[in-house]
């Protein structure tokens, strides 16, 4: 079995080595690590990895991310992101749990919830801001 940077070709479903630039989408299954350079968008239900050397700049969707390297753009996942040590993210991060190791540098904004919280909120929410639904009055009481 081979080991690429310490996963087996088993997890690592690709591998983006240090030289490789890639433009465009990236669709991928069980896990992606990135060490070169991608432009564009990356979709997943699964994880991504980007290496020291990764340089990333795109929208990004997936399970999980792990950063260690650069990463510009939007980040959206359904589990958790990652910042490891040495990882330089300049992004909007949304995702229900963030870990953000000494070291790494984090600059952009952060939302944090639960898509099955946000949803079961959502009528609340609508009647907090006084969200006016059929033509109705926001004071009303219904």
């Amino acid at each position: 079995m081979l080991k690429v940077k310490g996963f087996t070709t088993d997890e690592l479903n690709g591998f983006l080595d240090e030289g490789t630039e890639v433009s465009g989408e990236i669709r991928f299954r069980n896990m992606l690590r990135v060490d070169g350079l991608v432009r564009g968008r990356i979709v997943s239900e699964h994880t991504l990895i980007v290496g020291e050397t990764g340089d990333v700049e795109a929208e990004i969707d997936c399970g999980t991310a792990s950063i260690r390297g650069k990463v510009k753009g939007n980040i959206r996942c359904k589990k958790k992101i990652e910042l490891l040590s040495g990882a330089d993210v300049r992004a909007s991060l949304n995702a229900p749990a963030l870990s953000i190791e000494e070291g790494a540098l984090f600059q952009g904004d952060c939302e944090m919830k639960n898509a099955s919280v946000e949803a079961k909120d959502e009528p609340v929410a609508a009647e907090r801001k006084g969200v006016v639904k059929n033509g109705g009055n926001p004071s009303q009481k219904r």
